[in-house]
Order: structure tokens, then C-alpha cells, then sequence
């Protein structure tokens, strides 16, 4: 179920359960750390946080204790901009370390406004605890402690998030399918997935399929690279998640994707994807982030060449370049992750139905014409 329907909108996986669950699982960790010997009062924002608050207490494993509170400012899928407190908090908070968990901080002016009435009461301190942070809405400066994940300025639904009052029971997380993508496409597209180790001849091929058959053409590290150098909303995410050491999640990485495939418009000739997905979890996100568009991947097409030529072509590279990454001991560990990574996406693209693989080895315009004879049948 990657795209369902709530109300009257359509909506589609943004970040999966096995995502979100790691990541309070870092968050828990952090408090557990950092307020040990404090006995800290939780105050749940209610109602978009229930899960998470229920989620993340099961993972605090120091004395502590969890009251709510219950603030207003959605209507649909705007926010009001009105914050009106409907249920007070009965415990004292006198001296005491409050952390308010919050659903998702946009602006900042509900948990803004929530910290000034909380402040009344004369803790010890306040610290802000939430499940999503939008950086690219706030318009307030607060100190937001503790940060489950950093999304886009989207629309999200699911893990007690709400469209009207419905979807909060949702384990994933969704994003809004904006109605741009909703729209009759050209069936006849054809998105090629090009697949190879290093020295393949990938970027040759790639080169020559887009000039004969006008297609677009998607680079991952190009894309990525781009979006934080621009200063973009999803690269200044991605950036914040390589800042703090981690990994890009796969989701962000297809974001990232979409924004570039979908400025090709719906009735575009294809797509040539070079150097993603590199993983089983990869593709299915690629496929998911297709789909919902009425789209999908036509082929894989693999260029195979042994490892010995893959060698001889990689250290003539080096030689001819001064690329001081294509020596012999590197290009060895180089092909080993390749083979690591690909052999589970090979059997998964192989049960799709989809590979088609290539000899890469001998004369290039052999091995285009077996690469035209593919797509020529899609």
C-alpha cells in the first residue's frame, strides 16, 4: 500500500516504520543520557503526539514522568495560525525539568506560545522534544533539543498525524501527492536503470542511449551534491544529516530524485538512472516514488564484464588520468562493495522481471546495439 487515499486527498510513503522507529530509538538514547538523575515531566502535545509519546516512553529508561496538554492550530492541511491551549497540566512544575513532546514544529509559534505559559509555572527548565522539524518554516528562534527526524515543507500524514481527524493510526508516514502527479501520463516512457561496476563503460553507454533516444538523464551524487550547493530545502535536510554524521536516509534520496524527474514533465521520453539504487531498499523506493505517478522502471540493464578487464580498464584509467583512486589495492575493494551491495538488487531486479543483462566486453558499437535491441522492445 504505497499510495492510498484519505478523504479527498491521495497520499504516498515518505518515511517507513523500520525509519521512524530508529530514529526515536537515537532520540530515547540522547534524553536517557542527558537527563539522568533529573526525574524529567514529559508534557505530550496531544493529540498528533500520542504515538510518538507512547513509542519513545517505552524507550526511556530513567525515573521520569508524562502528563498532556492539548493545543489547536490545524484545519485540514493549513495551519490556522491560532493557538488555543484546551486542557491544562495539574502537577506542579515548580523546579522541575519539563521536556514538551511535540508531533512535528513548523513555525514554532504553537510551541513557542507553549513554552511561555509552561514558564509561568517556574521550572527548572524546558527542553523541546519532537517527532518532525520542518527548519525551512520556523520563524521563531527556539532551541529545539531533541529532533526525530528533518523533513521538506510537506504535508505529512500517519504515526498519529492527522488529515482531518483521519489516517493518525497510519505506521508509516505519508506525504501529500500533489495533484501535478495525479495527471495522465505517456505510457510509452521508458526509464532504464544502468547498471555495471566500475569501468563497465556505464557512463559511455549512458551517453549514447540518451543521444539516440532523447532521454533524461538522473545522476545521484550529481543530484545530491547539487541540491546542498544550491541551498535547496531538501539539501539543506540532507546536509543537516551528513553535519550530524549520519547516513541520508533512502527516502530523502528519493525525494531529492523526484524533484528532478518530475521537472521533466509527465509526458517526458524516459529517464536513464545511473548509480541508484544501489540497494534492494533503494529500488523499492524508486519503484514506490514511480508508481505513485503511474510510472515505473522498464529495464535494468546490466553490463557484464569480467573482473580481470574490469582491472586492466580501471588501472589504464588511473594511468591516463591521475585518478590517485584507481590503483590496484582500491579498485579491488571498490569491485568487492560493488559486488557486496548489487548480487541481493541483481536476484530483486531478476524477480521483477526487468534485467536484462549486457556483454560489456568487446566492441563498443556491438555492445550498444545489444543495449538498442532492449530498449527498442520496451
Amino acid at each position: 500500500m504505497d499510495t492510498i487515499q484519505v478523504l479527498d486527498k491521495k497520499f504516498r510513503i515518505s518515511i517507513p516504520e523500520q525509519e521512524v522507529l530508529k530514529r526515536v530509538d537515537a532520540v530515547a538514547e540522547q534524553i536517557n543520557r542527558d537527563m539522568a538523575g533529573k526525574n524529567p515531566i514529559f508534557i505530550a502535545v496531544l493529540n498528533g503526539s500520542f504515538i510518538f509519546a507512547a513509542d519513545l516512553m517505552r524507550r526511556i529508561t530513567i525515573p521520569c514522568e508524562i502528563s498532556f496538554v492539548k493545543l489547536a492550530s490545524y484545519q485540514g492541511t493549513t495551519s490556522t495560525g491560532k493557538v488555543k491551549e484546551v486542557l491544562g497540566i495539574n502537577e506542579s512544575l515548580a523546579g522541575r525539568t519539563v521536556i514538551i513532546l511535540e508531533d512535528i514544529v513548523e513555525t514554532g509559534l504553537t510551541i513557542k506560545r507553549m513554552m511561555e505559559t509552561l514558564g509561568t509555572r517556574n521550572p527548572e527548565s524546558i527542553h523541546v522534544c519532537t517527532l518532525l522539524l520542518k527548519p525551512q518554516r520556523l520563524q521563531v528562534d527556539i532551541d529545539i533539543e531533541y529532533v526525530a527526524l528533518r523533513i521538506p515543507n510537506d504535508f505529512i500524514l500517519g504515526y498519529g498525524l492527522d488529515y482531518d481527524q483521519q489516517g493518525r493510526g497510519l505506521k508509516d508516514i505519508y506525504t501529500l501527492v500533489p495533484e501535478e502527479d495525479l495527471t495522465p501520463t505517456n505510457i510509452n516512457m521508458r526509464n532504464i536503470v544502468i547498471f555495471g561496476a566500475p569501468g563497465s563503460g556505464k557512463g559511455t553507454q549512458s551517453d549514447l542511449i540518451i543521444e539516440k533516444y532523447g532521454l533524461n538523464h538522473i545522476s545521484t551524487g550529481d543530484v545530491l551534491r547539487g541540491e546542498i550547493k544550491n541551498g535547496t530545502e531538501l539539501g539543506k535536510v540532507a546536509k543537516q544529516y551528513i553535519d550530524d554524521g549520519m547516513l541520508v536516509p533512502d527516502t530523502l534520496i528519493v525525494d531529492m530524485l523526484a524533484k528532478v524527474y518530475d521537472s521533466f514533465g509527465a509526458q517526458h521520453k524516459g529517464v536513464i538512472f545511473d548509480g541508484f539504487p544501489r540497494t534492494v531498499n533503494q529500488a523499492e523506493e524508486l519503484k514506490k516514488m514511480l508508481a505513485a505517478r503511474g510510472h515505473k522502471v522498464a529495464a535494468m540493464v546490466e553490463l557484464s564484464v569480467p573482473e580481470d578487464e574490469l582491472m586492466t580498464r580501471l588501472l589504464k584509467r588511473g594511468q591516463e588520468s591521475g585518478r590517485s583512486d584507481d590503483n590496484e589495492e582500491t579498485i579491488k575493494k571498490r569491485l568487492n562493495v560493488y559486488h557486496d551491495q548489487t548480487s541481493p538488487l541483481i536476484e530483486w531486479y531478476e524477480k521483477e522481471g526487468i534485467r536484462h543483462q549486457i556483454n560489456g566486453l568487446g566492441e563498443l558499437d556491438r555492445i550498444f546495439a545489444d543495449i538498442c535491441k532492449v530498449i527498442d522492445e520496451l
